[in-house]
């Protein structure tokens, strides 16, 4: 029995803030029966509320006086109150101001336990990037307010986390995935060093994200290479083949793929069918040309194996372009047209009739 006594009490003790805690309990106890058994019947400090605003304000000796035992009994426990506060309340804040500074430190540091939900997780860390990312991102009213989370390893940051306002940081280890919090995040989007790298990141994020049951979360995986695209799309099919690729050079691109899930794809498999089979051209209406539909023209183009993609507003190199087409739009001379060809077109503008 006394062995099984001192366990329990070596278990009580074994953390710092316990001792002052149970001190703390006991006094409010002792004090409560002191006062409860010698203060007159009817006396307000007897009530157990103003008991307990009494042992707060004399705990933490600040004392208003509108409240205070009047028997010696009464003041006994009213001592016992006050010691209580000045020496075990006193290390018990202490403790709590250094588990505060603590948790700050280790957030800082990415070794905290993070709680956010509906957030995007981007796995590998490059900070101009990511802050490119972010920038873009929190230009949409719909995610201004998304937290954002990057897991890094150990050789890409060194100290505390640069932008704390920006995102948050998860050193990589064992529990770098669920101190992430992944399984309740809206993205995970996944830069590595390179794409070999990419992808065998990707599968541990996979395998994980089915050991916890959630296998719906958004999978982006930033493509460096552009050369290789066809060979990664592979590789990250087979791993899984709800994963999207996108091109991690563009941050605006990658904005748009983790705002609007399967966008991605369609920006990356573009891209791919113009390494694959075809080219992006190009071609420069004459100023003197005449107008044309634009449906008409696209269709036009069609029949010939070509595809009108956007519409630049003039010839110059910088003319923005639209991918969109408005109603009843019309294609004047002056205008650039982005074409989709196997090889540059050669259009007799002056003696098109379409």
């Amino acid at each position: 029995m006394p062995v099984l006594l001192l366990q329990l009490l070596h278990g009580i003790t074994s953390r710092s803030w316990r001792v002052p805690a149970l001190v703390l309990v006991g006094a409010f106890i002792t004090g409560w029966a002191l006062i409860a058994v010698f203060e007159e019947p009817g006396a307000d400090i007897k009530e157990p509320h103003e008991y307990l605003w009494y042992f707060f304000v004399s705990g933490t000796t600040t004392g208003y006086g509108d409240l205070s035992p009047a028997t010696p009994g009464g003041r006994v426990g009213g001592a016992l109150v006050i010691l209580s506060g000045v020496t075990a309340g006193l290390v018990l804040f202490a403790e709590l101001t250094l588990w505060m500074a603590k948790g700050r430190t280790m957030k800082a540091n990415g070794q905290a336990r993070l709680h956010h939900r509906r957030h995007l997780v981007v796995v590998g860390y490059e900070r101009d990037g990511l802050r490119a990312v972010i920038g873009q991102l929190r230009a949409d009213p719909k995610f201004e307010k998304t937290s954002v989370v990057t897991v890094f390893w150990p050789d890409q940051l060194a100290g505390e986390n640069p932008d704390p306002k920006l995102y948050d940081v998860v050193a990589f280890d064992d529990t770098a995935f669920e101190r992430a919090c992944l399984e309740a995040a809206r993205t995970v989007l996944v830069v590595g060093r390179n794409d070999d790298e990419t992808v065998r990141v990707m599968l541990h994020v996979v395998a994980y994200l089915r050991r916890s049951g959630e296998p719906s979360v958004h999978l982006l995986a930033g493509v460096n290479d552009g050369g290789r695209r066809a060979e990664i799309t592979e590789a990250l099919g087979l791993v899984d083949p709800d994963i999207e690729p996108v091109d991690i050079d563009d941050p605006a691109v990658v904005a748009v793929a983790i705002r609007n899930p399967g966008v991605g794809s369609i920006y990356h498999n573009l891209a791919s069918t113009l390494d694959a089979d075809s080219t992006l051209f190009r071609v420069d209406v004459p100023a003197d040309a005449g107008e044309w539909s634009r449906l008409d023209l696209a269709i036009h183009l069609l029949k010939q194996g070509r595809t009108l993609l956007a519409v630049g507003e003039s010839h110059r190199p910088n003319a923005r372009f639209r991918l969109a087409s408005e109603p009843d739009e019309r294609i004047r001379g002056g205008q650039s047209l982005a074409i989709v060809s196997q090889d540059r077109p050669e259009i007799p503008w002056h003696d098109l009739t379409v």
